[in-house]
């Protein structure tokens, strides 16, 4: 109780205080990085930076994200865990007349109260570069110094970019991101002079990733985006020629655009364009709210576009396609689109060429929406916070060495955030090695620096696969309570077989009201969890070398988690952005990223009720990526998966060969005897597949949705690249044979793909037979209650599905429906809209 006072004292004493990250005691350390005397936080004054808006201070912001031997500056380092920084800006106008470079595994981060400028100068050239920050620049070769798929860890938030006194050409971010990259909470300045070319982002690779709350002024383009997915949340242009060029992609999400007074809001005419997702958005007094190069008859599934809940507000044209209008609005007034779709359609058979606003197929989860819109709520930064509020790990004795055991001292500093009323934990960077579970009960705000607070589960405790235990649990099974996490990284080291490393199970506080406004989810932001590949992880090239010249072999030392992330069959209420859950499947520690095969059994499990995966990707694991399984009133998207590259050798789900009933684990051996192979892939008169070019069968699935209701998957790229890690299977050429099946949709009855060799839990939480999904539209009023009201016809509502290597793009019931080669569009196979 004293603590608490203590803490909410200090709150009126330093209301004009700077922002907290200032003025923090920076004790975090590079674990694994040989130089001790590292500096993980960089203020960019101490570096000689001025921020008068006269100064040049080009050469000082370089200089404060360089020092210390970083990875970047030329071809000499493709990436490495051991350099994190967090690069400070405090208020101010930071004057650049060259490109600030950025460097692997940097955090820029401005003062969020008074966000400072990065202002481009009139003499600005984009020497070694291109924009004001380049984040991977190109070499003299021609290609990126980081290879864009490969860019992971790294973030930008809270920065102005000004580029108004640029003349030509220029960019505010170059910005080829992948896994774990963010941008938040940023604005962008541009000159709209007829004879200037300016765009705020210029994004053309990579495999990412979150765009999140970022406003665009001017511009020839607002942005230009290219990249195989994305999600990008509250976007805002005013006043730009084009919003939003599409240069390219497989899939994207916009959740929230609001585009002002522009002539094109989203162009998205380029051929490379497999789908467009909009959600929840507004165009006003914009002539022409997107293009397409998709007509109104069309060979293949590019161009699949899915609209829902959008508004026109004075826009003559809706959609122009090649040849004239395909939707026109009202130049003078308001048209409202519940929900469009075209593209493939499965409902759930087909394909059939669909254009049209049947809104059986925009069924509306009331449970999953404030104020008639998809939940969605930004990273918090807590600014009004005082410095005080803030309990270091390292204060609180955590040595984050990677060495020491830290477990208690980590329980400590949670228990007491959980119990001090306005405290947040503050995890400094480093390797917090823990030998037994580290518990967050409710309460409990943390935030992490520079993306290296990592929490290392090692030892006996998670080493037995068959009794396996979280590395962090998050409230106790039943338990009420609220938590806020951020920017925090839970991870393994060596043989850790039996590893949960995140258990989620909180459930709302009970109280009057169950809407959003009055009882908000918990979150997790930018709360990932990294298996292998890493200093200190002691699975890397040296300990876990791919072998795909052995047959099924998998070496125990590199047998690393059970599970990656669970939220349980009673807890639920959780919102999770920007969330990557990776198996390794190369070693970022060496210069040519070369391959490995690290084993962990299960991505992402979630059992709950009301539940918001926004922005998520679960990779490289043995038996799937993602399943919901008894789940009620989820959201997806975009979600992203990859197969492992070693499989089938071996096979799934080797090394894993328990099959866990109680938690609906596939039962490869019953699955893999329904499908049907022949020469070719064809449809049978019964709507399902014979598929052809005898794919494997016993491989992870990168999406399995069983028993569950009210579940809408707003894109999702399911991805398998290899065979036992040859890529060749994965092309049009070889027919997309990696493997057989990737998705599948069922109810929890014997033979659709849940082993039921014993009971599947209590018959109160769904045993055999108690719950069958129906495949008929939803009720006439298109509403459903969800988890907080009557029970609702159940459905899942699957758009922009793209895959890629997978013959069978769709399982439901065990039998396969949508064939890759009905689906052609980009590199990825795409359809738009999966109806069950």
């Amino acid at each position: 109780m004293r603590l608490k006072v203590m803490v909410l004292a200090a709150w009126a004493s330093v209301a004009s205080a700077a922002y907290w990250m200032e003025e923090i005691q920076h004790q975090g350390v590079a674990s694994f990085n040989p130089d001790k005397s590292y500096q993980v936080f960089r203020n960019v004054k101490a570096y000689g930076a001025m921020g008068d808006g006269i100064t040049d201070d080009t050469m000082a912001i370089n200089k404060a994200i360089s020092s210390g031997n970083r990875c970047g500056g030329g071809p000499f380092c493709n990436g490495t865990t051991t350099t994190p920084a967090v690069v400070y800006f405090p208020a101010g106008t930071y004057l650049v007349t060259t490109t600030i470079l950025n460097y692997y595994y940097t955090q820029i981060i401005g003062d969020p109260t008074a966000m400072p400028v990065i202002k481009g100068s009139s003499n600005f050239q984009s020497s070694g570069g291109i924009g004001l920050i380049d984040s991977d620049p190109y070499l003299n070769s021609g290609t990126l110094q980081f290879r864009a798929t490969n860019v992971f860890f790294r973030q930008i938030r809270n920065l102005v970019f000004d580029t108004t006194d640029v003349p030509g050409t220029v960019a505010g971010l170059h910005w080829p991101s992948s896994q774990a990259t963010s941008i938040q909470n940023c604005v962008f300045k541009l000159s709209s002079r007829p004879e200037d070319d300016h765009t705020g982002i210029f994004m053309e690779e990579g495999s990412g990733g979150m765009l999140a709350d970022l406003v665009f002024y001017g511009g020839k383009q607002g942005a230009q985006f290219g990249n195989q997915q994305y999600t990008m949340r509250n976007l805002t242009f005013y006043g730009s020629k084009t919003a939003i060029m599409q240069l390219w992609n497989w899939g994207w999400t916009y959740k929230s655009l609001n585009i002002y007074d522009c002539e094109v809001g989203i162009n998205m005419s380029s051929n490379a364009v497999g789908s467009v997702t909009l959600l929840d958005s507004r165009f006003v007094n914009v002539q022409t709210a997107m293009t397409t190069f998709r007509g109104a008859t069309h060979a293949n599934s590019t161009g699949s576009l899915v609209v829902e809940n959008v508004d026109y507000v004075n826009v003559p044209i809706v959609l122009q396609g090649p040849d004239g209008p395909l939707l026109r609005g009202n130049p003078s007034g308001l048209v409202h689109d519940a929900g469009y779709a075209r593209g493939n359609a499965y409902t759930p058979n087909g394909p059939r060429e669909y254009e049209d606003r049947d809104q059986a197929y925009f069924p509306q989860p009331t449970s999953l929406k404030q104020n008639g819109k998809f939940y969605e709520r930004p990273k918090p930064q807590y600014e009004s916070y005082p410095t005080y509020a803030f309990l270091s790990a390292r204060s609180y004795g955590a040595v984050g060495d990677g060495i020491t055991d830290d477990t208690a001292a980590l329980n400590h500093l949670f228990q007491t955030a959980g119990n001090t009323q306005g405290s947040v934990a503050y995890i400094d960077a480093g390797y917090y090695k823990v030998t037994d579970t580290v518990h967050i009960p409710g309460g409990v705000r943390a935030v992490g620096e520079a993306m290296a607070a990592v929490i290392l589960g090692a030892g006996p405790k998670f080493s037995d696969v068959n009794d396996p235990q979280p590395v962090v649990r998050i409230g106790n099974p039943g338990e009420a309570g609220h938590v806020e996490l951020g920017d925090i990284i839970v991870s393994t080291q060596g043989g850790t077989a039996g590893a949960v490393l995140i258990q989620y199970n909180l459930n709302p506080p009970a109280g009057p009201s169950s809407t959003l406004s009055e009882m908000p989810p918990s979150g997790l932001w930018d709360v990932h969890t990294r298996i292998g590949g890493f200093a200190g992880s002691n699975l890397q090239l040296a300990d876990c070398l791919k072998t795909p010249d052995a047959a099924v072999h998998a070496d125990a030392r590199c047998t690393a988690a059970w599970l990656s992330f669970h939220v349980t069959k009673k807890a639920g209420n959780l919102y999770v952005e920007n969330s990557w859950f990776w198996v390794a499947d190369h070693d970022i520690e060496d210069f040519n990223n070369t391959q490995i095969s690290v084993f962990a059994g299960r991505g992402v499990l979630v059992e709950g009720k009301r539940v918001w995966l926004v922005g998520t990707a679960s990779e490289h694991h043995t038996l799937y990526q993602y399943q919901l399984l008894n789940a009620t009133d989820v959201f997806m998207g975009q979600a992203q998966t990859e197969t492992p590259y070693y499989q089938p050798n071996p096979p799934a789900p080797f090394p894993f060969t328990r099959i866990d009933t109680t938690l609906g684990d596939p039962d490869f051996h019953t699955d893999c005897q329904s499908v049907q192979y022949g020469a070719n892939t064809t449809m049978n008169s019964d709507g399902s597949l014979t598929l052809g070019g005898n794919p494997a069968c016993a491989m992870a699935w990168g999406l399995r949705i069983l028993g569950s209701q009210n579940v809408v998957v707003f894109g999702a790229g399911l991805y398998s690249f290899f065979n036992n890690y040859n890529v060749n299977c994965s092309t049009l050429h070889s027919g997309e044979n990696c493997q057989a099946r990737i998705f599948w949709a069922g109810p929890l009855i014997p033979g659709s793909g849940f082993s039921t060799s014993t009971p599947p839990r209590d018959a109160g939480a769904g045993s055999p037979g108690k719950f069958v999904m129906s495949s008929r539209p939803p009720s006439d009023s298109n509403k459903t209650t969800g988890s907080t009201g009557e029970t609702a016809d159940p459905w899942v509502q699957l758009y922009n599905l793209n895959t890629v290597g997978s013959v069978s793009m769709i399982t439901r019931d065990g039998q396969d429906l949508a064939g890759w080669n009905q689906n052609l569009a980009t590199f990825a196979n795409t359809l738009a809209l999966f109806h069950y």
